[in-house]
């Protein structure tokens, strides 16, 4: 005998438990189904080391999803009632060079400017000019990104009605190379919002991610990046005790197979071992548009191939991470207590031949990596006295000579503790407990959203962005064909990374279903 909930959510990470958390405090019963032994999907955290480092595989800092009510006015009450707790260095995104001198960006747009300044003062006027005029569009972008997008027609037309409408629309078409080159002098300070920019997966030479920009300076200037006391994992837990404390059920190691479809219904899943999960009100499906055709039948087929047709990221990178007796120590140590740091060239060719290289299939010959050593902040993630490294550097999404292998890790991972040693006063061998790596397959296995290791879901590309991601027939989050069901996940609006995304996914259905939403939701 089948069970039956108002709806069943196939996917337990960030954007699926938002979407679901908000629907239970609606008042409707949801099943959440995850294929892994523990929810959050990138929002997780794992002893992948040694007993007692819990170390955060794919998501670490956090801003984006800190603008979101969901966050911000605390709307399902994951920080007042469920635990959830954050730290905030001052040093958001701080920046080492291979010639040991740094800079660094900060909430505080004075202290940002300083850190320009010791590069360029013009470099440093212009940005205080550039970001005064993207703050006063903050209250646009961010509210834009917590809710069903507009069709992308529409938002243009609206920008292009204002001549700080229109600048937006003119970087939105541009690249982020073509937008450094416009505003700075300083290679390094180019490099800083370069390396920036190429976390989101973006070969900062393609046309159309400009807009990446404009939008992650107006967040980073008015929203602070957190950290997670105890580790993301504890975010993915608060999401997951909202569910149940308003009568919710998950159920991790539990592989949905497929949608059923009954008369263009969406009617509930099946699970890899035949198990019937039925649906009364809705599905939410974390299905990659690569797989939309595969699970669920019936769909139109240029719909599908449209779906098929989109494009993942410009790279990836190859993910770390070590046991520590002692945090890193930085040849700059004004770095020591950033949340993040960039390790990168000092030179603007060797920085995009970092892009080339790994756009092309080749592995980089210089580091290009992020690193995050939360300990310094959380001691609770290591036995006492020591610490945990975060270590990601860009990488092809595939190997130009062949497919990724745990030993193509492996070696990687070796070369980039050499190479980080540069930067470095104390990562000697004696320095290290263990370490471990995960290639872009490791990524893509762990989750199905992760295509090839594209933790973006698709690529942040203009024409995949807002009214059009996926695409625009599956941009409003309903499936045309399969009514009552809905997708989530980094590859629908706002994107990727942690965004809480699904608050807009269950805001459309709370439509669909005359809802009022605003009952539940600080519209």
């Amino acid at each position: 005998m089948s069970q039956q909930y108002d709806v069943v959510v196939a996917g337990g990470g960030s954007n699926s438990l938002s979407a679901a958390a908000y629907l239970a405090k609606a008042g409707m019963s949801v099943c959440v189904l995850d294929k892994n032994p523990v929810i959050g999907g990138g929002l997780v955290n794992r002893e992948l080391t040694e007993p007692g480092f819990q170390h955060e595989p794919h998501a670490t800092g956090l801003i984006i999803v800190m603008a979101n009510p969901m966050i911000k006015e605390d709307e399902l009450g994951l920080k007042s009632k469920f635990g959830l707790r954050f730290f905030t260095p001052e040093k958001t995104i701080a920046t080492v060079y291979d010639d040991e001198t740094w800079m660094s960006t900060c909430v505080s747009l004075d202290k940002t400017c300083e850190a320009i300044a010791k590069f360029s003062q013009k470099d440093a006027e212009t940005y205080r000019a550039f970001v005064t005029r993207v703050v006063m569009m903050a209250p646009l972008l961010k509210s834009a990104m917590f809710k069903p997008p507009i069709p992308y027609g529409q938002f243009a037309m609206m920008l292009d009605q204002s001549p700080l409408g229109q600048e937006l629309l003119r970087g939105m078409m541009m690249s982020c190379s073509a937008i450094f080159d416009e505003m700075f002098e300083s290679e390094k300070v180019k490099i800083h919002f370069m390396k920036w920019m190429g976390i989101f997966l973006l070969h900062p030479d393609a046309r159309g991610t400009g807009l990446m920009f404009y939008t992650a300076t107006a967040v980073a200037h008015t929203q602070e990046e957190s950290g997670v006391y105890g580790g993301v994992q504890a975010f993915s837990d608060a999401l997951g005790k909202c569910i149940e404390h308003h009568g919710g059920v998950i159920r991790t190691n539990t592989w949905v197979k497929k949608i059923l479809v009954s008369g263009g219904k969406a009617t509930g899943v099946e699970l890899a071992d035949g198990e019937q999960i039925l649906a009364k009100k809705a599905v939410i499906g974390a299905i990659h548009p690569h797989l939309l055709g595969d699970m669920v039948a019936g769909l139109d087929p240029d719909m599908v191939a449209e779906a098929k047709r989109c494009e993942l990221s410009s790279h990836t990178g190859v993910m770390t991470h070590w046991a520590l007796h002692e945090a890193p120590k930085y040849k700059c140590p004004e770095v020591n207590d950033a949340l993040l740091v960039q390790a990168v060239p000092s030179k603007l060719a060797d920085m995009k031949q970092v892009f080339d290289d790994v756009g092309a299939g080749r592995l980089p010959t210089r580091l290009a990596a992020i690193l995050a050593h939360m300990t310094v902040h959380d001691p609770s993630r290591a036995p006492a006295g020591k610490h945990t490294l975060y270590f990601f550097n860009f990488a092809p999404k595939v190997l130009k000579d062949g497919g990724w292998s745990h030993e193509a890790a492996e070696r990687v991972r070796e070369w980039m503790m050499q190479e980080y040693r540069k930067y470095t006063t104390n990562m000697g061998p004696e320095n290290i407990i263990a370490g471990m790596s995960e290639s872009p397959a490791d990524q893509n296995e762990w989750s199905p959203s992760f295509a090839g290791g594209d933790f973006m879901g698709i690529g942040m590309f203009q024409h995949q962005l807002m009214g059009r991601r996926p695409t625009p027939r599956l941009a409003q989050y309903a499936v045309p064909g399969a009514d009552g069901l809905y997708l989530t996940g980094p590859f629908m609006h706002p994107g990727g990374a942690i965004t809480g995304g699904g608050r807009a996914t269950a805001m459309k259905i709370m439509e669909d279903l005359g809802i009022d939403s605003s009952k539940h939701m600080s519209i």
